[in-house]
C-alpha cells in the first residue's frame, strides 16, 4: 500500500495515496511588485528513459528535439501515468557536456529521473536542484550522493527552508514547478512549467500538465535570474517579478506576449489579485460584426484547490462570468464547503457547471492517522492541476485563446510562497488544454457531480375543465428533482496544497 501524504495538518487529515508527502507553493521572476501580467514593465536582459535514436547513447543525439506544447498524464490508466516523467527525462538524457540542467520543485522521489540526473553530471552537464525543505528519500539522497547540496555550487540539490523567496515560517513552501536545460539534442533554452513534481503521486493518483517551449532566449534567461535568486534562499519576502521575455509593446500583456510569467510571493486581494484582473479583461458576449449573431467566450478552469477567502472572491469572480453570458465550467479537486457554496450559488442561468476529480473509490480505507480520535480521507484520484483555458474575447479582442498555467492554486496560502503563474496564447495550445479538460469533464471514471441531486414531493395547482365547460382549481402530487450544494468529505485545516 502506498505512503499516505497529509493534505490538511489541522482538526484533522486529508490525505491522498502516494509515495510520500507533497506539497505547496513558490515561484517567482524579474521584479515587479504588484504589476499584473496583463500590463507590467518588461524586464531588460516508471518510466525508464527511452533513447532517442537506436543504439545511441544518451546525451549524443545532435539531431533530437526537445518536446513541445502541453503534456499531461492519466491517473486512472496505467499507459498515461508517466507520460509527463518520461518526457522530462528524455529531455535530461539529451543535455550535453557543457550545459546546465535547472529545476525548481516541491517534491521529488523518482529515482528514474535522479538516476538520470547522476548520468546526466557524469558526462560533464551541470544539475541544479532546488526542492521544498518537507522530505527525505532515497531519490534526494541519490542525487545529494553525486552532486552536493552546496547552492553556490556548479551542480548542487539544495532544499529551501521555508520556501526560497518568502518569509521564512512554518506556513511558507517552494511550490513552483519549472524546468530549464540550456541545451538538449539540437533544442536551446528549453522551459517548462506547470502542475508537475518528480513523484509517483504526481503520476499515478493526480491529474497534472507539463507545458514545454524552447528557443526563446530572454524568457529562457529571465526564468535562469528567478532560479538563480532563489537558490539564495532568502529568510525575508521578497517582490514579486514579473517577465514575457522581450515584451512586444514595451510592457508584458499576456493578450499580446505569446508567454508571460509572474513569480510570487505577491500580495493579493480582491482588487488587484491577478485571476481578478485577468477576468475583467474576459468579455462573455460579442456581436459578430457580419451577421450579428452573438458569440459566448468559453472559460475551463481545472483547479486544485478553492478554499479560504482567497477561495471564495476568486469563486465569485468566475461566478460572475457565468452570470455575464460566458460559456464556463470548473473542475475541482478539493474545494471548502464555504467556497463551493459560493461557486455554487443559484443565478438566472441556472447553477455554474461544477464537477469534482476528487475520487475515493475505497471508503473502508480511511483510519485515524493523526490519533485525534477522527478517521482521516483517503483520496484515490485527484486533480493538481491550475490551469484556466480562456477561448473568446479576451482584452477586447475576439477569438482569442490562451491558457494560464503553473503552480498557483486558488487560496490565500499560495500567494506568500514560491510560485509561479504563465499564461501561453494561441489556439493550439488552448485546445490541446481543452481536450484534457474535456477527458476529465466527459467521462464518469474521472469526475463526478459535484452537485446532489435528490427528489422531494411538491404539491401543485392545477386548473382542470370539466365536461361542462366549467374550471375548477385541483391540487396534484409532483414529484421534482431538487439540487443542493453538499459539503465533500473533507476535514478542516489550515492549507490544502501540501502536494
Amino acid at each position: 500500500m502506498p505512503m499516505l501524504t497529509r493534505l490538511i495538518s489541522q482538526g484533522g487529515l486529508v490525505v491522498t495515496k502516494l509515495s510520500v508527502l507533497v506539497g505547496s507553493i513558490c515561484l517567482v521572476l524579474s521584479t515587479l511588485g504588484g504589476a499584473a501580467p496583463g500590463a507590467v514593465a518588461a524586464q531588460p536582459g516508471t518510466a525508464a528513459a527511452k533513447p532517442g535514436i537506436a543504439g545511441e547513447k544518451p546525451g549524443t543525439s545532435k539531431k533530437w528535439k526537445a518536446p513541445s506544447g502541453p503534456f499531461f498524464n492519466d491517473p486512472h490508466r496505467a499507459k498515461g501515468h508517466f507520460r509527463i516523467e518520461r518526457k522530462v527525462i528524455d529531455t535530461i538524457d539529451r543535455t550535453r557536456k557543457g550545459s546546465t540542467i535547472r529545476i525548481a520543485i516541491y517534491s521529488l522521489d523518482r529515482l528514474n529521473v535522479a538516476r538520470a540526473l547522476v548520468a546526466a553530471h557524469r558526462r560533464g552537464v551541470r544539475v541544479q536542484m532546488l526542492l521544498n525543505d518537507h522530505w527525505e528519500n532515497a531519490a534526494v539522497r541519490t542525487l545529494r550522493a553525486e552532486v552536493g547540496k552546496n547552492p553556490r555550487r556548479n551542480s548542487f540539490v539544495y532544499k529551501c527552508r521555508q520556501s526560497c523567496r518568502g518569509a521564512a515560517n512554518e506556513f511558507n513552501n517552494l511550490h513552483s514547478k519549472f524546468y530549464l536545460f540550456s541545451q538538449a539534442g539540437r533544442s536551446k533554452d528549453v522551459v517548462a512549467v506547470g502542475s508537475a513534481n518528480m513523484t509517483r503521486n504526481a503520476a499515478i493518483h493526480q491529474w497534472n500538465d507539463l507545458y514545454f517551449t524552447d528557443g526563446d532566449h530572454e524568457l529562457f534567461r529571465q526564468f535562469v535570474g528567478l532560479f538563480n535568486d532563489m537558490r539564495k534562499d532568502h529568510d525575508t519576502r521578497q517582490e514579486p517579478i514579473a517577465f514575457c521575455g522581450v515584451a512586444l509593446t514595451g510592457v508584458c500583456d499576456d493578450s499580446v506576449d505569446k508567454h508571460t510569467a509572474v513569480a510570487f510571493p505577491r500580495v493579493s486581494r480582491p482588487k488587484d489579485d491577478l485571476v481578478v484582473h485577468l477576468l475583467d479583461r474576459v468579455r462573455c458576449l460579442t456581436p459578430d460584426p457580419g451577421t450579428g449573431k452573438v458569440k459566448r467566450t468559453r472559460l475551463a478552469l481545472s483547479m486544485h484547490t478553492m478554499r479560504g477567502a482567497r477561495g471564495d472572491y476568486l469563486a465569485e469572480a468566475i461566478r460572475q462570468k457565468w452570470v455575464q453570458g460566458c460559456d464556463v465550467r470548473v473542475t475541482y479537486g478539493l474545494i471548502g464547503y464555504h467556497t463551493k457554496g459560493v461557486i455554487a450559488a443559484p443565478t438566472k442561468r441556472g447553477r455554474i457547471p461544477l464537477r469534482s476529480t476528487g475520487m475515493d473509490y475505497n471508503l473502508d480505507d480511511n483510519f485515524d492517522l493523526n490519533n485525534d480520535g477522527v478517521d482521516d480521507l483517503i483520496l484515490d484520484y485527484y486533480s493538481h492541476q491550475k490551469y484556466l483555458v480562456v477561448q473568446g474575447t479576451y482584452n477586447g479582442v475576439p477569438d482569442s485563446s490562451m491558457v494560464l498555467t503553473g503552480s498557483v492554486n486558488w487560496s490565500s496560502l499560495s500567494t506568500a510562497n514560491d510560485e509561479v503563474w504563465f499564461t501561453v496564447r494561441g489556439a493550439v495550445v488552448a485546445k490541446k488544454y481543452l481536450t484534457n479538460f474535456n477527458y476529465q469533464w466527459d467521462h464518469a471514471r474521472n469526475s463526478r457531480n459535484a452537485y446532489t441531486t435528490s427528489y422531494a414531493n411538491f404539491r401543485v395547482r392545477r386548473t382542470v375543465t370539466d365536461p361542462d365547460g366549467t374550471t375548477r382549481t385541483v391540487w396534484r402530487t409532483v414529484r421534482r428533482p431538487v439540487t443542493t450544494v453538499e459539503r465533500d468529505p473533507y476535514l478542516k485545516g489550515p492549507y490544502w496544497e501540501d502536494d
